[in-house]
């Protein structure tokens, strides 16, 4: 009888806990991430905080690795970007039925691929940026119905394929960015009435198409960067009163054209890198009082234009970067009360121009990379007590001038790379500034 109880003790032991048996397989899954020298998220809150997230981003993960993240029953994160998961393992992350975001960029996964994840009907996040993914495949995303967030850059989707994407009603972000997609595909958008986020960067979207965008009420955000947008086409975005993010770079607009965006009040972000505009179009943007992130990197802007700039009180980051601005610019900009971030790399700024800045006592990144800066010019920098990133790549600046930096306390970054900075006095500094990350 004593036997039998043991028997049955033992065999109690060995099929009562179905929950030592999963966490056992969890754990061994964990090693197995763990290998890859790649992380797993828990749920702290849920009991047995199981495992949520797993980041394999460039891992050298294949379709039977996959296999052995069969126990992650809780998953709602998976990140298989850059890996070599191909169509035949999205069978197996199909059975993670509570995935809310999935990576996929930059893998083989193709047009047939897609249909295996119509059972994850919680997926609100896919990312298939840079895949072979065709108008076909797009066709397989209405099965995902919770969609919200869908970027398909640099995958040879046209217009065709985003004709297909009208079945995703709840879509908030799109990007299509580098992909085929031309103005005539703009009129399809017209259904997706929730986008807050249109990613249109390197198409072929025209100045006229623009004006398809009208019915999307809700856009936050626009990026056009690289596109056949002129002048025009901004007068198009006049009725998306919520952007409040604008990306114009590299295309023909010009300060003319600016004067397109004065009704779009809620605008705090944009970006004009490489644009042709000058000084005089510096003056359309007087309306636009809630910017706070101004970029005019590689425009046609100087000295003239900063009093343009210096009656958008609300600015907090200025980037004028490979502009004709110098020193006597700086003048102009005390009046921005509120600039932390401030990027002069490339540009005719001096020690004089040093001096200037000195005013700007809310500074708390200064970029002077590649100019004409010495070591008389940190003298006059010493003012600014919030800097916390420097970057000095490519000046003049030598050992005299770390010694002077040794007095810059609150730094956290300082860029030397380039400099006539020798060793010693790089030790000595490093010994003054124990807390900065000196990049040398």
């Amino acid at each position: 009888m004593f036997r039998n109880l043991v028997f049955t003790l033992v065999l109690s032991g060995l099929c009562l806990s179905p929950e030592l048996w999963a966490d056992d397989a969890e754990e061994k899954a964990i090693v197995y991430v763990r290998k890859l020298n790649r992380v797993v998220t828990r749920d702290e809150k849920a009991p047995g905080n199981p495992v949520i997230g797993a980041d394999l981003r460039d891992a050298p993960v294949t379709d039977a690795g996959l296999k052995e993240l069969a126990p992650f029953q809780h998953l709602t994160t998976l990140d298989l970007s850059n890996t070599r998961v191909t169509d035949a393992g999205l069978k197996d992350v199909a059975s993670f039925r509570h995935l809310t975001t999935l990576g996929l960029s930059g893998t083989k996964v193709t047009d047939a691929g897609l249909k295996e994840l119509a059972p994850l009907q919680h997926l609100t996040t896919l990312d298939l940026v840079h895949t072979p993914v065709t108008d076909a495949g797009v066709t397989h995303l209405a099965a995902l119905k919770n969609l919200t967030t869908l970027n398909l850059g640099i995958t040879p989707v046209t217009d065709a394929g985003v004709k297909h994407l009208a079945a995703l009603p709840h879509l908030t972000t799109l990007g299509l960015s580098r992909t085929r997609v031309t103005g005539v595909g703009l009129k399809e958008l017209a259904t997706l009435e929730q986008l807050t986020t249109l990613d249109l960067s390197f198409t072929k979207v025209t100045a006229p198409s623009l004006k398809e965008l009208g019915t999307l009420r809700h856009l936050t955000s626009l990026d056009l960067y690289s596109t056949r947008v002129t002048d025009d086409g901004l007068k198009e975005l006049g009725t998306l009163q919520r952007l409040n993010t604008l990306d114009l770079s590299h295309t023909d607009v010009t300060g003319t054209g600016l004067k397109g965006l004065a009704p779009l009040q809620d605008l705090t972000i944009l970006t004009l890198f490489d644009t042709p505009v000058t000084d005089a179009g510096l003056k359309e943007l007087a309306p636009l009082q809630n910017l706070i992130s101004l970029c005019l990197n590689s425009t046609r802007v100087t000295d003239a234009g900063m009093k343009e700039v210096a009656a958008l009180k609300n600015l907090t980051s200025l980037n004028l970067i490979n502009t004709g601005v110098t020193g006597a610019g700086m003048k102009e900009l005390a009046g921005l009360p509120q600039l932390a971030n401030l990027y002069l790399d490339r540009t005719r700024v001096t020690d004089a121009g040093a001096k200037e800045l000195a005013a700007l006592t809310q500074l708390t990144a200064l970029q002077l990379q590649n100019t004409q800066l010495t070591d008389a010019g940190l003298r006059e920098l010493a003012a600014l007590k919030k800097l916390s990133r420097l970057y000095l790549s490519g000046t003049k600046i030598s050992d005299a001038g770390a010694k002077e930096l040794a007095a810059f306390r609150q730094l956290a970054i300082l860029d030397l790379q380039n400099t006539q900075v020798t060793d010693a006095g790089l030790k000595d500094l490093q010994k003054a500034l124990p807390n900065c990350l000196i990049l040398r």
